[in-house]
């Protein structure tokens, strides 16, 4: 006799009705939590976390009050609705002599604002005058003349030329050359300083060290390289010697001393103006002799087809 197989209906729909209960509870689940946070991203941007207390911090030379209003903000602004960089960028172009505005929050309902003072650093030359500018290149002022005691960019092409705004160039390379001397500056390793860069020329870059030797390096390849080698030379010269250095290949540096240059320039003075005056009394000589033509004048009776030679 053939089995048969019985089949129970009634368990089989149970379970669907269970599957789709299961589906429809986590649905609101789902929907209460995306409700929920619905809620508390509404009530942080309008009911909770508005700002109570501002407190500022930094060593800029501003009062607390000043630097509140250039940043925008004020007590019952919402924080969670702050654009924090935007606030920080625009304080920075506001507050001209300082610089690195970092806005934090404080939750609940405190906002820190944290500026640092700028610190001038370079005088840079230009067609119009000098850019005073701060370590980070933050233009700090616009002037006729340069500042005391802060290293002198000479050559350099400024873009940007605002107070309040940070230093670009109209050529690339001249941002590179003066990002690559700052890094050496900076890093306080120098043995002898630098108080002036000339990039005029930028296959002849010239380096003033501690304003007493003049250093040629060159095109503006290998530029730490070329500055190690004319410090090593320099240390080997008297504190008080002054002189002119000159990068000759990638591993010679010529050096003159100051003194003797300047005997040799004044030699060469010497010889032009005595010849001057042997030249000048050769010609007197010569009017006296009744011979009054210059050098190189045509005689008058030189045929007119002969004028054009040389």
């Amino acid at each position: 006799m053939r089995d048969i197989e019985k089949m129970n209906m009634a368990h089989g729909s149970n379970s669907k009705r269970i599957r789709r209960r299961k589906r429809g509870q986590s649905l609101y689940v789902f929907l209460v939590v995306i409700l929920a946070f619905a809620i508390i991203i509404t009530l942080s941007t309008t009911v909770f976390f508005n700002v109570r207390t501002i407190r500022v911090t930094g060593d800029a030379d501003y009062e607390a009050e000043e630097i509140v209003e250039q940043v925008g903000v004020s007590e019952g602004d919402n924080m969670m609705r702050l654009n924090l960089p935007q606030l920080e960028a625009e304080a920075e172009e506001k507050l001209i002599n300082a610089e690195n505005v970092d806005i934090k929050r404080q939750f609940p309902s405190t906002l820190i604002i944290d500026v640092s003072r700028a610190v001038p650093a370079y005088n840079v030359s230009y067609e119009y005058g000098t850019l005073i500018v701060s370590r980070n290149n933050k233009i700090l002022q616009d002037s006729m003349d340069p500042a005391q005691g802060l290293v002198s960019i000479i050559g350099y092409e400024p873009e940007e030329t605002t107070p309040g705004r940070y230093l670009s160039a109209l050529e690339e390379r001249h941002d590179k050359i003066l990002t690559a001397f700052q890094d050496l500056m900076q890093e306080n390793t120098l043995a002898v300083p630098i108080v002036s860069v000339n990039m005029t020329d930028l296959n002849n870059i010239v380096v003033n060290f501690d304003d007493r030797i003049e250093f040629d390096m060159g095109n503006w390849s290998e530029i730490n390289y070329k500055i190690s080698f004319a410090e090593q030379v320099i240390e080997k010269q008297s504190a008080d010697k002054e002189g002119y250095l000159t990068m000759i290949g990638s591993n010679q540096c010529s050096f003159r001393n100051k003194a003797d240059v300047l005997n040799a320039e004044k030699n060469a003075e010497r010889k032009a103006a005595a010849q001057q005056e042997a030249d000048a009394a050769a010609l007197s000589e010569s009017e006296a002799a009744g011979n009054p033509e210059l050098p190189g004048e045509m005689p008058e009776d030189v045929p007119a087809e002969y004028e054009q030679l040389e």
